[in-house]
């Protein structure tokens, strides 16, 4: 058996498990997977879908693009330079070791609620994680290659270009899939917080009336849209920073 065919197996086991523990648990605890459906049928045509929806989108977009970009624009001067390095490396500590929770309260306090604060706590989340794949990088490219840029004089774009990016594609490829997956968690997880619209407040609210199946509702649209975003964007995008790779090392 392939392992699609194992996947397809074990996606049915979930739903079976899912079932039989929503009727174990009560419509009130759990909804089933087919009142779920009927909820996220009907979500589109709710008043505020469409403004909690497109402001969680928003602040993914803005979380981790921000985000990846702070940590790969820090990682490029620590690669080249140690001593940027050194200085980073004990907010890197921070940042990596700290509780997201213990930062969306700091965050909070800071700027408030709403978007402000939802970006904040990604960005401070998922830079760090850019930031250690891009060093790691920089540090694998071969050295004889540096030396011999240095003999023809490669300028700084040249060597950025020629040497650094092919050899970050791998790590970055992976460090953009978990940025991204790790960011729609961090952004939903604000939102239930501390904010004032977007899936997670949705979810807080589903959560304080007992609405079961808008509550799995929600996410299972947010499951959608990881799945969504990692089949169609992410392993495209990894594909070609592949080809980039290769035709870099031609």
């Amino acid at each position: 058996m392939t392992s699609r065919r194992w996947a397809v197996l074990g996606g049915a086991l979930l739903l079976v498990g899912w079932q039989l523990l929503a009727i174990r648990l009560g419509s009130l605890l759990m909804a089933t997977p087919w009142q779920t459906l009927q909820a996220m049928a009907r979500l589109p045509f709710e008043a505020d879908f469409r403004l909690h929806a497109g402001t969680s989108l928003l602040r993914i977009v803005l979380g981790v693009g921000l985000g990846c970009l702070l940590g790969f624009c820090l990682g490029l001067l620590a690669g080249l330079d140690a001593r940027v390095r050194g200085l980073l490396e004990p907010l890197r500590w921070l940042l990596m070791s700290v509780p997201p929770v213990v930062v969306v309260v700091l965050a909070m306090l800071w700027v408030g609620l709403g978007s402000a604060m939802v970006v904040l706590i990604s960005v401070l989340m998922l830079a760090p994680g850019m930031y250690v794949n891009t060093v790691k990088g920089m540090q694998m490219v071969d050295r004889g290659l540096l030396e011999m840029a240095r003999v023809y004089r490669f300028s700084p774009w040249q060597k950025l270009r020629r040497l650094y990016i092919p050899s970050l594609t791998a790590p970055l490829g992976a460090a953009l899939l978990i940025a991204t997956c790790g960011g729609v968690r961090l952004v939903v997880m604000a939102e239930v917080l501390g904010a004032e619209s977007g899936a997670g407040f949705a979810l807080a609210n589903a959560r304080s009336t007992f609405d079961s199946a808008g509550l799995y509702a929600w996410t299972l649209l947010i499951l959608l849209l990881v799945a969504a975003l990692e089949f169609l964007l992410l392993q495209p995008l990894q594909r070609r920073m592949g080809r980039w790779q290769e035709a870099a090392h031609a």
